[in-house]
């Protein structure tokens, strides 16, 4: 098959870019006191982009709770936004989350095995049944009380014959997968499934069997797009909270 010259892409574009130095601009706590931003010109010139960019990095930032806009008018901070930063969509490491939420988070109980795979399991993974996995168990303490607990599981097939040690297991979970799977983990899917606290939850997390808690599924997708690690995570409601904001759509 004759090569094709592709051209190179940036891992991140003049919008993202944008996206993410205006979203730290409107979170920082040194710019509490403003309450609108500069027009869509203004930045424009500001960052050395076009005003195309800007509008497309705004309607992100719109999105997800943290500006509202309207025709003709200025480009307002939400009231609320810089409590979001811990929104439910948050996609990152479970112990720099609890950090973010104000706790010093610690990992107190880890433990692995090698496992056959559920139908559930490989479902979400892309895999065979029966195909084997790594399984880590993980418990995290928010100023040293039970605050959530989290199985990863990671298909064998991306690890190849690498040793697991829990010193490894020990570090952020994204770390391990990338260096030890070879690639860089981009983007998750996350479901919210109402749950009540099993025998194992109970004594894990110091709660009482069969009371509700909250438990999210987490798919981990790769930048080529392939799933490489399946999450279940509790969290224990008194501790950790999620917010959402949710915007009215308008039809134009």
């Amino acid at each position: 098959m004759k090569d094709v010259n592709m051209p190179k892409i940036q891992k991140q574009t003049a919008v993202g870019q944008a996206i993410e130095y205006l979203r730290n601009y409107i979170l920082t706590t040194n710019n509490h006191e403003i309450t609108k931003l500069p027009s869509e010109a203004k930045l424009a010139n500001e960052m050395g982009v076009s005003r195309l960019t800007i509008r497309e990095a705004l309607t992100v930032l719109e999105n997800e709770g943290l500006i509202t806009r309207s025709q003709g008018s200025s480009t307002m901070i939400t009231t609320f936004a810089r409590r979001l930063s811990e929104g439910i969509d948050y996609a990152g490491e479970l112990g720099k989350f609890i950090n973010d939420c104000g706790y010093e988070s610690t990992v107190d109980i880890i433990s692995y095995s090698w496992k056959n795979c559920s139908e559930e399991v490989a479902r979400n993974l892309e895999i065979e049944t029966g195909d084997e996995i790594l399984e880590v168990k993980k418990r995290f303490l928010a100023d040293g009380a039970p605050a959530a607990y989290c199985i990863n599981r990671i298909p064998k097939a991306f690890l190849g014959d690498k040793e697991i040690s829990e010193r490894d297991l020990g570090k952020s979970m994204f770390d391990f997968v990338e260096d030890s799977c070879k690639c860089e983990l981009s983007h998750d899917f996350m479901e919210i499934i109402p749950s009540l606290v099993d025998e194992e939850i109970a004594n894990i997390l110091n709660l009482e069997e069969k009371s509700p808690i909250l438990r999210v599924d987490v798919i981990k997708y790769s930048l080529e797009g392939y799933p490489v690690m399946y999450n279940t995570e509790y969290y224990v409601d008194k501790l950790i909270r999620f917010t959402a904001c949710r915007t009215k759509s308008y039809s134009r």
